[in-house]
């Protein structure tokens, strides 16, 4: 239910219980400098309804009134890992796939509103702001288990606020074959292995992203970069792949085949 209408009694443990979070959880109003900092009572109503709390200083507790914080949703969030190793996987298609590739480490957190860039995410248990795990040093990818939503995955900072929102991709099936030592990557003539690519076009290009799979998202890894011929018509299509930033997979460079 919404929080009370103006002329009304209003507190902060009226606006932290609005918010699916413990009563007495320590909440400052905003926090110390002139952006609202994270675990503040107005950055968590960044996204409430039926409009947000402004986020521009100076803030008052009046602010809340009529406030509805929405129900909470559960997302589950995953850390992968190469298979074998210890070294987070980087791309921004790791939630998409299923579990069965990659080991991972699970956790609960919850959002209110839309889940979009900026919104901010608490732990399921006890209504703060995500701590990550001290092993975690880069971002990690989210895979909502909320209907419909698995179609999606993000990015969580380090200020528990969500980044580079986006939809999981359809693929695009097609045929390769890498370069071998000594030969052109074009004069390649059987199709050695099935792929899948993010893009529009039949063939992947630079920007898109390439897959050992459609369902598990399990990146092509190369060792430094490598060329492949991508058997498609009218024209085959030369794309090279890259084992560095931003991911296992990405395609940073291609050309037509004569």
């Amino acid at each position: 239910m919404a929080l009370p209408a103006p002329g009304n009694p209003i507190s902060a443990n009226m606006i932290n219980v609005e918010a699916s979070r413990t009563g007495t959880t320590n909440a400052p109003l905003s926090g110390s400098s002139a952006t609202p900092q994270t675990g503040s009572l107005v950055k968590l109503y960044a996204n409430a309804s039926p409009t947000p709390v402004n986020q521009v200083a100076p803030h008052a507790y009046s602010e809340f009134y009529s406030k509805s914080f929405g129900p909470t949703r559960t997302i589950k969030y995953y850390q992968r890992y190469y298979y074998g190793t210890t070294t987070p996987f980087a791309s921004v298609f790791d939630a998409c796939g299923s579990s069965s590739w990659y080991s991972a480490s699970v956790f609960n957190f919850y959002f209110s509103g839309t889940l979009a860039n900026g919104t901010v995410c608490f732990d399921a248990a006890t209504g703060s702001t995500l701590e990550f795990p001290s092993a975690v040093t880069t971002p990690l990818s989210l895979k909502s288990t909320t209907t419909g939503a698995s179609t999606h995955t993000c990015n969580i900072n380090s200020s528990s606020e969500i980044t580079n929102y986006a939809s999981c991709p359809t693929l695009i099936a097609f045929t390769a074959s890498p370069e071998t030592s000594g030969g052109s990557v074009c004069g390649q003539t059987i199709p050695s292995n099935n792929f899948y690519h993010t893009g529009i076009y039949d063939y992947p290009e630079q920007g898109d992203w390439v897959f050992q799979n459609d369902n598990n998202y399990q990146p092509v890894l190369t060792t430094g970069g490598q060329w492949f011929k991508a058997f498609t018509t009218p024209n085959a299509w030369a794309f090279r792949l890259q084992n560095a930033t931003p991911g296992p997979g990405y395609v940073n460079s291609d050309n037509s085949c004569p």
